[in-house]
């Protein structure tokens, strides 16, 4: 029998010139029990996305919960760019299966974020140390398992 998890968190978010992408990862399926601390978890982790990337949000979606930005707001940074991502490599804890997500419009003009001469990120900057966090606490594997994030590299 396959595990089906139907947690989610979608986001959206555009670049300097108004083009959109939309990107998600496998959450915790949301009940009565558990909003309140989901809900925080999402926080954190859409807070963290947001410095680590150059565009503005679109919308952001989680079961019972979806709060869209009507009318959309453009970047002010010209260098916000939907082709311009951080490819997030991370793994199931229990099946070990390694997945990837794409996040549009990251920010490659903060060098702080990359390892020193690399398209590689720095884990030990705040920035991506408060990424890890976050994403470890909300994000969870397609086989609905906890996952531990394993790098991010920047992609164009």
């Amino acid at each position: 029998m396959a595990v089906t998890n139907d947690g989610r968190l979608r986001l959206s978010l555009i670049d300097y010139d108004g083009q959109k992408r939309q990107f998600s990862f496998d959450a915790a399926v949301l009940n009565a029990a558990n909003i309140a601390a989901q809900t925080i978890t999402h926080d954190n982790l859409i807070a963290a996305i947001m410095d680590v990337t150059l565009g503005t949000k679109d919308f952001e979606e989680m079961v019972a919960d979806r709060e869209a930005i009507r009318p959309a707001v453009k970047p002010a940074a010209a260098a916000a760019q939907v082709n311009v991502e951080w490819v997030v490599t991370y793994v199931d804890d229990v099946t070990t299966t390694v997945y990837n997500v794409r996040v549009p419009t990251a920010d490659i003009t903060d060098t702080t974020l990359f390892a020193t001469n690399s398209n590689l990120w720095d884990p030990a900057d705040a920035k991506w140390v408060t990424f890890i966090a976050a994403f470890e606490a909300h994000v969870l594997s397609p086989a609905g398992n906890s996952v531990t994030l394993q790098q991010v590299a920047f992609l164009q």
